[in-house]
């Protein structure tokens, strides 16, 4: 039976059931199973639109969001909709694929793993998930990745990505996750997420674990070898409220 939580109050009831989720981070399979739990709760509860038009609502909040969201150096919106200081606790965020994307944007490897372990509830498209492994042999296509060390700096938007060393990566497994499922990955999962070729995009909500390194290696064939600074602006108010809309029409 839903809660028939009123709209006034979506906002506080997700976050006083996120906070519980700080008590699970440091133990993987509960984080999982709790964070998972959380994220049914929401679909369930039809609370994401719900929490959407709470936000627009709230001109302070959106402009607190707006100050720690960007666009992502991997070609996706990061909103960060629940954030805390404290780096070991769990934070909440929406990333949203929107397309069209560009020839060369489709055509970047952008391969990665995190900082963090995560779960996260689909909210429209597929997610297809590539999923690799560093080899030391050469594999069938020849390829040869350029393995970095991606750090954000002090300042929050401006990451630094320095080249490691040459590596052979070789694809391991295919994952997809339609819309209205919830899955989750661990940190040292090296895999991209295939970008949408048609119209619609791929929108997601996802729990981020508590930090388990200050780094995250990423993978590719087109980034300068040279030590590399990624400024990244944040969003602005109305980027973020448009982002939102957009969201709503698609959800």
């Amino acid at each position: 039976m839903r809660l028939m939580i009123k709209s006034s109050l979506a906002l506080y009831e997700i976050k006083r059931r996120f906070t519980y989720l700080n008590e699970f981070y440091y133990n993987e399979n509960n984080f999982f199973r709790k964070s998972s739990n959380f994220l049914q709760f929401v679909r369930d509860e039809g609370l994401f639109s719900i929490l959407i038009h709470e936000l627009l609502a709230n001109e302070n909040y959106l402009t607190e969001i707006a100050s720690n969201s960007y666009k992502h150096v991997n070609h996706f919106s990061k909103i960060v909709l629940i954030n805390d200081t404290n780096k070991n606790n769990c934070r909440l965020t929406l990333h949203i694929w929107k397309p069209p994307f560009t020839k060369n944007e489709i055509n970047q490897e952008l391969i990665h793993d995190h900082r963090f372990s995560f779960s996260s509830y689909v909210l429209c498209g597929t997610q297809i998930h590539e999923i690799f492994y560093e080899s030391k042999k050469r594999p069938i296509s020849k390829v040869r990745f350029q393995k970095y060390k991606y750090l954000p700096s002090i300042t929050g938007n401006i990451h630094d990505c320095f080249f490691e060393k040459d590596v052979y990566l070789n694809k391991i497994a295919e994952k997809t996750v339609s819309r209205g499922n919830i899955y989750t990955m661990r940190n040292d999962v090296i895999h991209r997420i295939v970008f949408p070729t048609g119209n619609e995009p791929i929108i997601s909500f996802l729990v981020r674990g508590r930090q388990k390194k200050h780094y995250t290696y990423t993978y590719n064939t087109f980034y300068p070898r040279k030590h590399t600074l990624f400024n990244v602006p944040m969003y602005t108010t109305n980027e973020l409220r448009e982002l939102l809309k957009y969201t709503l029409e698609k959800i």
